[in-house]
């Protein structure tokens, strides 16, 4: 019995290393893109809608919707800020004046506290500026 397990104890190690032939290590395959090209890339709607998960514990998205702890997302896009009835606006963002855009967007989701001090939005932010385009391309799509 012992001839037969010490041949085999040669030839496993063998046969593992050929299994894995041809398949691509860690050190060959290719780095992730960087920030500055997955920006130059088109924004991409399904990593947005993956994203928004982090606003959908408080926001709706669908239309018609009732409002949650923050107000529904549905056709907020070239909105003014703090307009949509039947929602309580914290007074810091009705007096903002800013229409919601890619530029106040992006800030706003980068750090809502620093944007508009005193917005009531508790959201720590999205500080990776490609997911946060790729989000705010997911709230711009949220219309007729």
């Amino acid at each position: 019995m012992k001839k037969l397990i010490f041949p085999f104890a040669l030839v496993l190690p063998l046969v593992l290393s050929l299994a894995a032939c041809g398949q691509k290590t860690p050190d060959d395959a290719a780095p992730p893109p960087t920030t500055e090209e997955r920006l130059a890339a088109p924004a991409d709607l399904k990593k947005g809608e993956y994203y928004f998960r982090l606003c959908a514990s408080c926001h709706e998205r669908e239309k018609g919707a009732k409002h949650r702890i923050g107000p529904t997302l549905w056709g907020i896009y070239s909105m003014k800020a703090g307009t949509q009835s039947g929602f309580a606006y914290s007074p810091a963002l009705i007096k903002a004046g800013i229409v919601w855009d890619e530029t106040s967007l992006d800030a706003y989701i980068e750090n809502p506290r620093e944007f508009i001090p005193g917005t009531r939005m508790s959201f720590p932010g999205i500080k990776d500026p490609a997911d946060r385009r790729d989000l705010i391309a997911y709230i711009e799509s949220l219309k007729d």
